[in-house]
Formats: C-alpha cells, sequence, structure tokens
C-alpha cells in the first residue's frame, strides 16, 4: 500500500469485472474515474446480450460462484444487487454418460466420510488427496496426485477443469489448494453456489455500470493503441479514436486482457498458451425444461461438461476445449445435443443453438506460467493492473477478477 495519495484522476482501460469493481470501490472513495472499453459492451466474459438467432437474452458464459467469494458478494452490495442472486444449495449432481450412473456430491468433507454421500466406486483413502494437495509443491500439478482412475475422473478432474480451465495433467496443484481451502474444507457455509437471478448483466454487470455512470464516464468502443511513457510515468494514452494527457497526479489501472496488455507495454516473459472454454447454449421450450430437476448438472465420461439450466434456454459449458477450436458448430451441437438426450432418457429433436467460442478466455493455468506472472514487474510509477489473470495465488475466476480491481484501489490508499 502506498499510503493515501492526493489523485486527481483515475484513467481505468478495460470495463471487464476487473475494472468495474476498480471503478466502483474507487468512486465509493469519492474518486473521480474515467473509463475506456475497446467492445460496446461492458463485462468481459461474463456479460449478457440479446441473440437474434435464439430470439433471447443469453449469457456469454457460464461461471461458479461460491459463498466464499466475498469480493463478489461485496461488489453486489456495493452496487445494490444482491437481490438478484440466486443461492444455489451446495449439492452437485453428477451423470457418467458412459456408464448410466449417477449420484450428488455434496460439496463438505465432513460429508465425505458417510458412504451413503461418496461418489460411487470410490474409497474413502480416495478422499484422503483433499488434504495432500495442501502439502504439494509450488511446482506441483494436480496430476501428480495419486489416486485410483475413478477418482480422478469424478473428482479431480471435473473440479479442477471448472475452476481452472485446465487439466488436471497441467493445473497447478497449489491454486487449486487454495480454493479448497476457502469452500469445501471450511464447510457447506462456504460452499452454497451463487447464480444470476435472470442472467450475469442484470446480476452484476447492468448495476455496475449504472453505480459508475451517475457521475462518471465509461468510453465504449475505445481501444487503446498505445502508451507514451517519460520517466517512468505514463504520460500520454493513444486511443483509436482519442488521446488523453495523463498528468503528474493521475494514476492509470490497467484491466486488459494478458494478451493486449502484454502487447502494449511490451512484456515479453508471459504466458503464451491459452485454453478455449466453449459454451453451447440451445433454445428449450417449457416443456423440455420440465425434463431437469436440476439447475446444474455436471456430466462425466462425455464431451459436455457442465448444463446449466437457464429461465428459456440450456447452455453447456466445455472447458480446456482447444480440440474443438476448428470443429464445425454443426457438428458440435449436434454431438453435445445427443448427450443430452441420454441424459434425459428421450430423444428430442434439437432446438435452435448458438455456440460462443473464447479461444484464449484463460491462460494455461500451470506452475510455470504462474512464475511468470509473479515475474511482472518494473512498470510505471503511475500504473496499476489488475484482471483474473493477475493474482497469482488464485485461478482466473470471478472472483480473482473482482478481487484484482479492489486491490487495486486499496494498494493506492485512495
Amino acid at each position: 500500500m502506498l499510503g493515501k495519495l492526493a489523485i486527481k484522476k483515475l484513467y481505468i482501460i478495460g470495463a471487464g469485472l476487473a475494472g468495474l469493481s476498480a471503478a466502483s470501490w474507487a468512486i465509493h472513495k469519492r474518486n473521480e474515474v474515467e473509463m475506456f472499453e475497446t467492445s460496446s459492451l461492458a463485462g468481459g466474459r461474463c456479460r449478457s446480450f440479446f441473440d437474434k438467432k435464439l430470439g433471447t437474452t443469453i449469457d456469454n458464459g457460464n461461471h461458479l460462484v461460491f459463498s466464499a467469494n466475498k469480493n463478489f458478494y461485496d461488489l453486489c452490495e456495493l452496487i445494490n444487487s444482491t437481490n438478484k442472486i440466486k443461492v444455489i444449495e451446495p449439492n452437485l449432481f453428477f451423470f457418467d454418460i458412459k456408464n448410466k450412473k449417477s449420484w450428488e456430491l455434496s460439496l463438505s468433507i465432513l460429508d465425505f466420510l458417510f458412504k451413503n454421500k461418496r461418489i460411487p466406486d470410490v474409497h474413502l483413502s480416495d478422499y484422503l488427496s483433499i488434504i495432500k494437495i495442501l502439502f504439494m509443491s509450488k511446482e506441483s500439478t494436480i496430476g501428480n496426485l495419486k489416486v485410483t482412475n475413478n477418482f480422478k475422473n469424478y473428482f479431480w478432474e471435473p473440479l479442477t477443469l471448472a475452476v481452472m480451465n485446465t487439466s488436471v495433467n497441467s493445473a497447478s496443484a497449489r491454486i487449486l489448494s487454495n480454493v479448497l481451502k476457502k469452500t469445501i474444507l471450511k464447510g457447506k457455509k462456504y460452499c452454497k453456489i451463487y447464480q444470476p437471478l435472470k442472467n450475469w448483466n442484470e446480476t452484476i454487470i447492468e448495476p455496475a455500470v449504472n453505480f459508475i455512470t451517475k457521475g462518471n464516464k465509461i468510453n465504449f468502443n475505445t481501444r487503446l493503441k498505445k502508451v507514451e511513457i517519460r520517466d517512468n510515468l505514463i504520460t500520454k494514452l493513444e486511443f483509436n479514436n482519442k488521446q488523453i494527457q495523463i498528468g503528474r497526479d493521475d494514476y492509470v489501472i490497467s484491466a486488459l486482457p494478458i494478451t493486449a496488455f502484454s502487447k502494449i507495454f511490451n512484456i515479453i516473459d508471459v504466458p503464451k498458451d491459452f485454453n478455449t472454454i466453449l459454451n453451447i447454449h440451445y433454445k428449450i421450450s417449457p416443456k423440455i425444461k420440465k425434463l431437469f430437476t436440476r439447475n446444474i448438472i455436471g456430466m462425466i465420461n462425455s464431451h459436455s461438461q457442465w448444463i446449466f439450466i437457464k429461465n428459456n434456454y440450456l447452455s453447456v459449458t466445455v472447458s480446456n476445449a482447444n480440440i474443438f477450436n476448428d470443429e464445425s458448430q454443426e457438428t458440435l451441437s449436434k454431438r453435445v445435443w445427443k448427450e443430452i438426450c441420454v441424459l434425459v432418457n428421450k430423444n428430442i429433436p434439437m432446438p435452435n443453438y448458438q455456440i460462443i467460442k473464447e479461444k484464449k478466455a484463460t491462460f494455461l493455468q500451470s506452475p510455470n506460467n504462474y512464475e511468470l506472472i509473479k515475474k511482472i514487474t518494473n512498470l510505471p510509477r503511475n500504473l496499476l493492473i489488475c484482471g483474473d489473470w493477475t493474482q497469482s495465488d488464485l485461478p482466473c475466476t470471478i472472483e480473482g477478477s473482482i478481487m484484482s480491481g479492489k486491490k487495486s484501489i486499496e494498494f493506492l490508499g485512495v
């Protein structure tokens, strides 16, 4: 923390969750803020939009937020949107499409002691790996855990993909252990699942934008092209449609994705490998919706990984989906819909669909890449960075994004 600074104005680049968080907390502390966003919409990967093909508003992607995620809830309190959060009990339903088995997993380590609450065909001794991961080295991946194949496939793989968008063989064990410490290992109270009442835009993006724009400005369709730096201070921001002179008492906060940030600030040693997140949205009728008795379903031994049942559409998320980058939308949608039909044990004609591929959703969250993130230093003195990728002790999630924005304001001490 720098101590309380006499900052004249904060310029925040990027209106994703990190940027919105930084701006909201800065305004809460009575700072003048101006934001710049490349696209026409705020929210980044958490945005929602009206899709003409489906005739409804859809979320860009799906996110699992837990009651342990205090920064998420604190921001919702600040922008007055906690009444737009749906709370789901900490029990996840899973279906193994290969073996036609289903079970419910309670997200509490104490419940694992009871046989009727455990995953089928796994031993109690397998659950000890949840404790062992706490003592693994920073160089270890989750794949280094000694567990049975069943426990790996039924517990570690779906958890790792959901939280880190990275396979167990590549994902940092240290980072996932930090998540477990705050959730499963603390008990059910911290594992309740937060979902949007309607969509992410109405729950957090729109309320944040409204909070910010009451007295401050967000410039949309404004892309940062270049920064001018003199004496280790940013003196000018050059956008596609304007230039901003940065005074000596001003600060710049970059909430850019890592790819854009490294290019503009000429940072060479950054993660180069990225993982895709694939989301397929199917428009469904009320009749089809009644076939699903759970809000969230985990899929095992399938291409589908997580199914989210929305108000009038069904959304399927596939993480670490690089192998599907070049596959046609029609092939993908048919393959996944076939798995959904197996889940409900009913042959249903495939409805209209929309596919969204985020080819660089997150960097490969490996031990080596987290070490690279830690080494990003020697930045201009009036620059701070935030974004899910900037948190070297947490995965790239909504909570990480929001926390990073809040921490940047706390660091300034304004």
